[in-house]
């Protein structure tokens, strides 16, 4: 979950990488710091907090060198403080690397050079493997860098220099993501593409096993045997300005505004029956006796909203399985079953992990993800990508929406019977229908000021709108720290309905009409507990508009559509009300973007 990013090239590397490091703070923001070496000498500063901290520590300074290295870091191992920041070194201070991941076995090797005489001084499982590099340095740093990897169980990706072989930097991975970034005669590293895409465009996403030997602005890439390899250049068609805030307050509140954009992007060249855009055609989908859609929290979420619109146009079962529970049992998966991981960054550890139990198993797996050249597109036998660009801000919006909308395309293509009550011209009108939707915003702000304070908010729905009340919960506890809890509107009578009292916000998502009488019933008994009802439905829920303290009005459009556009409000309450409480939004305590280590 940590950042990683490196330089080698004719310029000076301290400002590539405070700037790449910038973008890859939503991977974790709890210290940061960099290493330069002009060749005789290796400069290391780091700071415990976010990266304005390293800045404002670095702002006078003038490090000069020709390669470099930089790390924002998600504690896993020792608490945030200076000495625990990366970059480590060895006890000669040779050495320095960086890492994202895990070293499961770093008590054990740590054990073995105390008793050498090695000495420590962070809490880290990434010192370790500073200090080993110095114990079996064999005069080549790519030798050393791999003997030393093949010791290590757990997850990495690590990035090494060192003043004993001058203009080098090692980089190698398993599990953990890295990405190199090819320019004119200069050479990039990153755990994320849009750390560099300010300077290159082509990227190589380095395989599981995979190292890279970077001297002088050029690379060569080998396996863990130090066999040369060749991997393919992609280029990446993300626009820089996708990485930026332009001017708004957080990237939460400017991903949520430019949803009608990417959904735009997502739906196009999909909405025709013969589009070579689908990977999983109508008559190979028919085929499938179960699907698995496997993912982790938001990515599960949407997922709950998949399993209804594939059992509908398919007939078959369908079970929504969180990643990190479904790898530890044994699920009765066959080969003639599919998979559907889901993944914004397509990085999950957990998911990558399941998509693997899959294919053992002999499952067809589709991933659903949004970063082009990411794990779980090389690992998947089919790929959906969302196209909806980098989502920077911590807690997924616009992600999200492309998950959806990705599931109702999939849906809508495999539905040879026209089970699902939308046309493809309707689907074509989603982007209009957010913009909208947008309009919302004002009265979410009035109906946040009454709320922000409030310690509990529950969220009910029934059926799609379950699905949509879990998002919304998720969304609200994870930016404003408040007690959130989404329920399915029948089950408030079995133990939630003890919690409520007077003034208790419940905020209910009411698009499937179908279910409206159902849900008004359940409203209608929060209510005689004192509950203050802010319902969100359109202009076809009379009857729940007139008895809730607070009704939000979308757009007319299609059923399946409404349900898609309500996750809209539920968004903008999370942030106003987050924001009213002067919360971190973009950088929420103790969580970070990409979740690379169990």
């Amino acid at each position: 979950m940590c950042g990683i990013v490196g330089y080698s090239g004719p310029k000076e590397p301290l400002p590539i990488l405070i700037n790449g490091l910038s973008r890859l703070e939503y991977r974790g923001y709890d210290s940061a710091g960099i290493a330069i070496s002009d060749g005789n000498k290796i400069t290391v500063e780091k700071k415990e907090g976010k990266l304005d901290v390293l800045k404002n520590h670095l702002k006078d300074s003038n490090i000069k060198g020709n390669i470099g290295i930089g790390h924002t870091r998600w504690a896993t191992h020792g608490v945030p403080n200076d000495v625990n920041a990366h970059p480590h070194s060895d006890n000669s201070e040779e050495f320095a690397i960086i890492h994202n991941g895990i070293i499961e076995n770093y008590a054990e090797i740590k054990k073995d050079l105390l008793e050498e005489g090695f000495e420590f001084k962070s809490d880290t499982d990434t010192e370790v493997v500073a200090v080993e590099l110095s114990r079996k340095w064999n005069g080549q740093l790519l030798e050393t860098v791999t003997d030393v990897a093949k010791t290590l169980e757990g997850t990495y990706a690590l990035v090494v220099t060192t003043t004993k072989e001058e203009g080098t930097i090692v980089a190698g991975r398993l599990m953990s993501p890295l990405v190199l970034g090819v320019g004119e005669n200069e050479v990039f590293l990153a755990s994320d593409s849009a750390a560099i895409l300010e300077h290159t465009n082509k990227m190589i996403f380095l395989e599981n096993g995979d190292f890279v030997e970077i001297k002088n602005g050029q690379y060569k890439l080998f396996d863990s045997e130090l066999n040369e390899i060749e991997r393919e250049i992609q280029e990446i068609d993300w626009e820089v300005s996708e990485a930026e805030k332009l001017g708004y307050d957080h990237f939460m509140y400017k991903e949520i505004l430019e949803q009608s954009e990417v959904i735009e992007r997502t739906i196009s060249g999909r909405l025709e029956t013969t589009s070579k855009e689908i990977p999983i055609k109508q008559d190979e989908a028919s085929k499938y006796e179960k699907i698995w859609i496997v993912a982790c929290g938001t990515a599960y979420h949407a997922g709950l909203f998949g399993k209804d619109l594939f059992e509908k146009v398919l007939g078959v079962p369908v079970s929504v399985e969180l990643a990190s529970e479904f790898r530890y049992r044994e699920p009765i998966v066959g080969k003639n079953d599919l998979g559907i991981v889901i993944s914004q960054s397509g990085e999950t550890m957990d998911t990558i992990a399941a998509t693997e139990l899959l294919k053992e198993n002999g499952a067809h797996v589709l991933a659903l993800v949004n970063v082009v050249g990411s794990s779980l597109a090389r690992m998947a036998d089919s790929v959906f990508y969302l196209h909806v660009g980098p989502e920077i801000g911590v807690a997924s919006t616009k992600a999200y929406l492309g998950m959806l909308v990705a599931q109702l395309l999939l849906a809508k293509h495999w539905d040879s019977q026209n089970k699902l009550d939308v046309s493809f011209d309707e689907i074509a009108e989603l982007p209009k229908l957010i913009e909208e939707t947008m309009d919302c915003e004002k009265q979410i702000k009035d109906i946040s000021e009454k709320i922000y304070k409030k310690n509990d908010i529950y969220f009910i729905g029934r059926g799609l709108d379950y699905a949509l009340a879990a998002e919304g919960a998720l969304k609200l506890k994870e930016i404003s720290y408040l007690h959130a809890e989404a329920l399915a509107a029948g089950e408030l009578k079995h133990g939630t309905l003890a919690l409520i009292e007077d003034g208790t916000p419940i905020i209910v998502t009411a698009s499937q009409n179908h279910l409206l009488d159902k849900t008004t019933s359940n409203v209608q008994e929060v209510i005689a507990r004192g509950a203050y009802v802010i319902a969100i439905g359109d202009n076809q829920s009379e009857k729940l508009e007139n008895i809730s303290d607070e009704y939000v009005t979308l757009p007319d459009s299609n059923e399946i559509l409404t349900t898609v556009i309500s996750i809209i409000p539920l968004q903008f309450i999370a942030y106003h009300v987050a924001n009213l409480n002067g919360e971190s939004i973009d950088q929420p305590r103790n969580l970070a973007k990409s979740v690379t280590v169990e």
